[in-house]
């Protein structure tokens, strides 16, 4: 969405807001459509593989091509552990079996199932990935998008998902390159005025006014938080506020939070169930 029709979304949200506190109304709100999906955000903090899956649950005991995908992988970590050629393994092999088409808007399911990516959902399968392989890392977050960084044998790198051919950024210089994109001049309000979903594939960088270091838990929140946007824009204001509210429990950011009360004002009193 262009930054004059997010401009434009917000007017016309606090319009609605400043009508909605003239007109409260009670309602109630289901928090969880599917039981799979209170099971995972409730029991399985510590299991990313699952929690990531909570926004769209399939019911399936195993995934062929992610099955495929650690087996290939496990072969190279044996053959090439402690050596920073496994990173390339990681990155190309992860891209050729399950990262096919990138959407500007994905969720982990279909991620897993049709290969349809973007930066959230990306990010979440390296970094379960290089758990699973002793890697250390930690997830960035800017205003727009979400990328990993680590160090591996001394070497830093970063994992930019959104990127088939250019995303593994592997050297201190040319990570610093890298990074240097995202450090400018920004506004942090505007950050966290304008509800944008992270996930945009662009070689033009944007500075960033949010450089927040998270983990898959809030990686997690901020797929709730892109849905809930997704949502917002096409005026469905109830199912949005019920997607923040899950946001708003694995990640309670500013940016979250903000909309959410924001939603809050624009819906009046709202009763729903406890996410806990």
């Amino acid at each position: 969405m262009s930054r004059v029709l997010l401009i434009g979304a917000i007017l016309m949200l606090w319009s609605q807001i400043s009508t909605a506190q003239d007109n409260y109304v009670s309602f109630e709100l289901n928090v969880f459509d599917h039981p799979k999906e209170k099971e995972y955000i409730q029991k399985y903090e510590e299991a990313p593989f699952l929690l990531l899956q909570a926004l769209e649950p399939i019911e399936a005991k195993s995934f062929k091509k992610w099955d495929r995908l650690l087996k290939r992988l496990d072969k190279r970590f044996k053959k090439h552990a402690g050596e920073v050629r496994l990173l390339s393994d990681i990155f190309y092999i992860t891209h050729q079996l399950m990262l096919s088409r990138y959407e500007t808007h994905a969720n982990f399911s279909s991620t897993l199932t049709d290969g349809i990516y973007d930066c959230v959902t990306g990010t979440g399968m390296y970094a379960i990935l290089l758990e699973r392989f002793k890697v250390p890392y930690i997830i960035i977050e800017t205003d727009e998008h979400v990328y990993l960084k680590g160090e591996f044998e001394g070497v830093p790198f970063i994992m930019e998902s959104t990127f088939p051919l250019e995303g593994l950024i592997v050297g201190l210089e040319d990570v610093l390159d890298f990074e240097k994109k995202f450090i400018g001049d920004s506004d942090p309000k505007e950050a966290i005025r304008l509800p944008n979903v992270l996930g945009a594939m662009s070689t033009a960088v944007k500075p960033s006014s949010v450089f927040n270091k998270i983990g898959i838990k809030e990686l997690a929140g901020l797929q709730y938080y892109n849905d809930a946007v997704l949502k917002f824009n096409e005026k469905a204001y109830q199912n949005a506020y019920i997607q923040l509210i899950k946001a708003a429990y694995l990640y309670p950011s500013p940016r979250i939070t903000d909309l959410k009360e924001k939603m809050e004002m624009l819906l009046g009193v709202v009763v729903v169930e406890d996410v806990r």
